[in-house]
């Protein structure tokens, strides 16, 4: 493991550093994985890399990449963002950039370990993220970390030649259910 900030089963996260800008892209631009993150333009490596930099300066901003623990190698970005230090709340973010990767539980763990994270070390009392109603696999996961529906945004992003729906999701520390 390389710089590991928290330590899961399957994977770690780690502070982003130089080169992590390709999996960004990656996630991005990749077919595959902007059908779920609804990305609508291309993006290169030295523009993911200013959005980076961007991200670490931002007190209200944590950022980490996610590492596989065996091969040791970056698969995806999770963030807080907008964290709200006096309301203790902030927005969570995962991206895992290749399909091979998905459905083998490293979503769904860096998800626990974020919620751990936020609840158990941050002292945030509220987590919140928004989810394409028709992402069945992450409403599904979400759900099964602790968080609930708590509204729909009707019509909330154009993609695919229609209009989405996207839940909000939250989940609330005292609904935490610590590892």
């Amino acid at each position: 493991m390389h710089n590991p900030f928290l330590i899961g089963k399957k994977i770690y996260l780690r502070a982003v550093e130089e080169g992590d800008e390709t999996i960004v892209a990656l996630s991005e631009n990749h077919p595959e994985p902007r059908q779920t993150l609804y990305y609508a333009l291309p993006t290169g490596l030295e523009e993911q890399r200013a959005v980076l930099r961007k991200r670490a300066a931002d007190s209200n901003t944590i950022q980490f990449t996610i590492a596989t623990r065996e091969p040791d190698k970056p698969i995806g970005i999770t963030s807080f963002l907008r964290i709200d230090w006096v309301g203790r709340m902030a927005i969570f973010y995962i991206a895992i950039a290749e399909k091979e990767n998905w459905s083998k539980g490293y979503g769904s763990e860096t998800t626990r370990m974020m919620t751990d994270y936020a609840f158990g070390t941050l002292n945030l009392n509220r987590i919140q993220l928004h989810v394409s109603v028709e992402n069945k696999a992450a409403v599904h996961s979400y759900k099964k970390a602790g968080f609930q529906v708590e509204g729909t945004l009707r019509q909330a992003m154009f993609h695919n030649n229609h209009y989405s729906d996207f839940y909000v999701m939250g989940m609330l520390k005292e609904e935490w259910n610590p590892l």
